[in-house]
């Protein structure tokens, strides 16, 4: 018994001395910005700052009390607000505050709205409609303004793209753009333990750990047939613009209702642009049908492109200068 006891205590010892080792060194990768959460599957830590740190940029981020990315003015309650919708490029942890789109959007308009950031890394449209259902106060809402990334909303409607290591995320399973299931994340052991595990450097470490590793290994009790069959299903493309087209439908619909504008900015991989054009026509029509403002803003981030770098060199991140850039050009819409 003591031995035992003497190798928990020598474990416990290593690891706290291990993390205090990682925040203050230059190893540091900053602790989750995330927790569980029962509607959408995580959201930010209300009332917290910490560091996100790559490569190529080390920046302090900032949430609010309701787990928004945090506002550089006072809100004013005799305003209307707009609120901004998106995945890690509107969330932007790697961009200096004061340059975020909303802030630099409150700026060029003179501070005419509260303008609201609500991007969450990971999300496309189903989970932010599940954000605006949970999060958001609809009843002081002007406008609401949602920035779909067609890549990378497709791959995140693809029920079968998780990976193992990331927090868990509420889906709507449309069947057709009026009928739709929602499937909600569940508050499992293994999301205790990894909330609690958020709390340190650590987590970040052994996240990466697993992620190098799991590529090497099946945990599955499903035939190989099956799961070519499902893998198969689920990333078909028509299935996954089901899906966006219903998120985006049911938004719309839900907006309506409240007299609320809804206006969607439309960017993709703007370096292909064969491919560019093929899936921007295909949203571009569906958008129309359903008489849906949207702004493409592919043309201007091509122009911006030739006077300088619009991202972060160690990833595909905006930079804070592009967000400036698409707040001038989109304050028109006001």
């Amino acid at each position: 018994m003591k031995k035992l006891l003497l190798i928990g205590f020598c474990f416990s010892f290593t690891i706290i001395l291990f993390e205090i080792f990682l925040r203050y060194s230059p190893f540091s990768n900053g602790i989750s910005p995330v927790v569980y959460d029962k509607d959408i599957g995580m959201w930010h830590k209300k009332d917290f700052s910490n560091y996100l740190i790559k490569e190529c940029y080390k920046n302090r981020y900032y949430f609010d009390e309701e787990g928004r990315i945090k506002s550089n003015y006072t809100y004013d309650n005799t305003k209307k607000d707009v609120v901004i919708l998106g995945d890690s490029q509107v969330e932007a942890l790697m961009v200096e505050n004061e340059k975020i789109i909303h802030n630099s959007l409150y700026k060029e308009l003179n501070g005419k709205f509260n303008i609201l950031n609500y991007g969450l890394s990971g999300t496309s449209v189903t989970q932010q409609l599940q954000i605006l259902k949970t999060k958001v106060n609809l009843k002081n809402v002007d406008s609401v303004i949602q920035f779909i990334f067609i890549e990378n909303d497709l791959n995140d409607l693809d029920f079968g793209n998780i990976n193992t290591t990331d927090r868990p995320k509420v889906h709507l399973n449309f069947n057709d753009i009026e009928s739709f299931d929602i499937i909600y994340p569940h508050n499992t052991i293994k999301e205790l333990i990894r909330d609690f595990l958020g709390k340190f450097e650590l987590y970040v470490y052994l996240k990466k750990t697993i992620y190098y590793y799991q590529s090497f290994f099946t945990f599955s009790n499903v035939s190989e047939e099956k799961i070519k069959e499902q893998s198969f299903n689920l990333l078909k493309e028509e299935f996954k613009w089901q899906q966006l087209k219903g998120g985006i439908y049911q938004t719309k619909k839900l907006l309506n209702s409240l007299n609320i504008r809804y206006i969607i900015i439309v960017y993709s991989q703007f370096e292909f642009q064969d491919n560019y054009l093929e899936k921007t026509e295909k949203i571009k029509n569906f958008l129309n049908e359903n008489k849906i403002e949207m702004l493409n803003i592919v043309p201007y981030l091509k122009k911006l492109e030739n006077k300088g770098s619009l991202s972060f060199t160690c990833d595909s991140h905006w930079n804070g200068e592009t967000h400036i850039e698409i707040s001038k050009f989109i304050k028109f819409l006001f």
